[in-house]
């Protein structure tokens, strides 16, 4: 009998929920040499719920008002993907070495991620 009580917690215990968890396609987004005169460069980064719950995306920062990111708040469900629409106005941004960190916000598990987001301006 106590055997088969300390089995079923155990077993209870093994399928609790970890928790959403996010991962992306890349954590460094280079979009090499720009002058101020081109056009918006428009980066579609991918990320997956690598967890077991859904995850929402609550909140993208960023530092620079030459960028701004579009995400939806939907759920990602388990195993699927999800987008974030990153627009970067070369028009807006600092000549010389542009690195720029964006803060990804979400109900994950691992905490807030950081995309850092890089050019040469010309």
């Amino acid at each position: 009998m106590c055997f088969v009580f300390l089995a079923s917690v155990v077993t209870a215990w093994a399928e609790e929920p970890k928790g959403a968890e996010i991962e992306f396609s890349t954590k460094v987004i280079d979009l090499g040499v720009l002058s101020r005169e081109d056009d918006k460069q428009i980066v579609r980064l991918s990320f997956t719920n690598v967890g077991d719950v859904p995850l929402v995306v609550t909140e993208v920062r960023t530092t620079c008002s030459c960028t701004t990111i579009q995400h939806d708040r939907k759920k990602v469900m388990p195993s699927e993907r999800g987008v974030l629409n990153i627009t970067m106005d070369p028009s807006k941004a600092p000549v010389g070495s542009f690195y720029r960190v964006l803060q990804v916000f979400s109900t994950a598990t691992n905490g807030v991620q950081h995309i850092t987001l890089k050019a040469e301006i010309e």
